[in-house]
């Protein structure tokens, strides 16, 4: 594939070197500020040609990214955060045509396929967390806990794999129906998960789970050595999203892959 790459960051040069390794071309690289890009601004123009776009840039950018992509008729893997709030504009951007299209408009104009995190190993931690939980919400003598650290140049707190995180918790464990993400300056409430989150070093993506009784504790963890695990699951999931059309998750790519 040839691949345009938006943002070249810590994770966009890791993608561009996993892109590569694997056989794939990144004649395109757009980054405002990066000596190594081959453009500062995304437009349909630059895109001619292109077979895939992946993104590791700003959460705020994604839904204009997403509009330019549809234009120049190029599929898109998204691998930034940030910008959830604008889930379903993203979404009638690639299956309506436009936000708020009309009923004629039923064809998806392009494949797009988002994840708050490509790693492998981070899914397999999220189908794992996901299991403990349904154990725990039989066993209320069981408190529930998250906490997260991640590089300084993290862009967002918590992070998308927090967010999903917490989710999953409260998804399956019917005694907890909130989550404070902030300092607490008070008691926790019984229904309430508190997750943490600390920005520091260099390389760090870590999160646990604690799944804590006055008998035991069980911590649940996952931490990544460097980037290469996030890079290789985008570069994969967009070699599985290439010739598609559709809104696709990261569980779209795991159940078919």
């Amino acid at each position: 594939m040839k691949i345009a790459l938006i943002g070249f960051g810590g994770m966009g040069k890791t993608v561009h070197r996993i892109a590569v390794e694997r056989g794939h071309s990144v004649p395109v690289i757009v980054d405002p500020k990066a000596s190594e890009a081959t453009f500062q601004e995304l437009s349909a123009e630059v895109l001619q040609g292109m077979d895939m776009v992946i993104d590791f840039s700003l959460g705020s950018a994604v839904l204009e990214n997403a509009k330019i992509c549809r234009d120049a008729g190029v599929n898109l893997v998204i691998g930034t955060t940030g910008w959830y709030d604008k889930m379903e504009e993203v979404r009638a951007v690639v299956e309506g045509g436009a936000a708020g299209g009309t009923e004629m408009e039923t064809q998806p104009a392009v494949g797009f396929l988002w994840s708050s995190n490509f790693s492998i190993g981070v899914n397999m931690y999220f189908k794992i967390v996901q299991e403990a939980a349904k154990l725990v919400n039989r066993f209320d003598e069981y408190d529930v806990w998250g906490h997260e650290i991640h590089h300084y140049n993290k862009a967002d707190s918590p992070s998308g794999t927090a967010k999903t995180l917490e989710k999953i918790l409260l998804s399956n464990i019917e005694r907890k129906t909130a989550v404070v993400e902030e300092k607490l300056s008070r008691r926790r409430e019984p229904n309430e998960i508190h997750f943490s989150s600390v920005r520091g070093g260099a390389v760090n993506f870590a999160h646990t789970i604690g799944l804590d009784s006055e008998a035991d504790t069980i911590t649940i963890s996952h931490a990544a050595r460097n980037r290469d695990g996030y890079a290789l699951g985008a570069v994969k999931a967009a070699e599985w999203l290439y010739g598609k059309k559709g809104f696709f998750g990261m569980e779209d790519f795991l159940k078919f892959n």
